[in-house]
């Protein structure tokens, strides 16, 4: 499910929809070598997990799973 939401949040983009996908096997900061939409999707990527692991909603979600077992 967390790729489809990832390609979904892309919009329209395709190169972006491909940037968003591949992201989580990308490492670093050097991005040049991809084209300038791919390199788009892996930051929104990055910005998407960085904003879902913080919400507290998350956080909560967490705590209370591993609490059940």
């Amino acid at each position: 499910m967390n790729f489809l939401a990832h390609i979904y949040l892309s919009g329209d983009n395709d190169l972006m929809k491909i940037g968003n996908f591949m992201a989580d096997g990308i490492h670093g900061k050097n991005l040049e070598n991809f084209p300038l939409d791919i390199q788009k999707g892996i930051i929104l990527h990055r910005f998407i997990d960085t904003f879902t692991d913080a919400h507290p909603i998350f956080s909560h979600s967490l705590k209370t799973h591993f609490l059940s077992f």
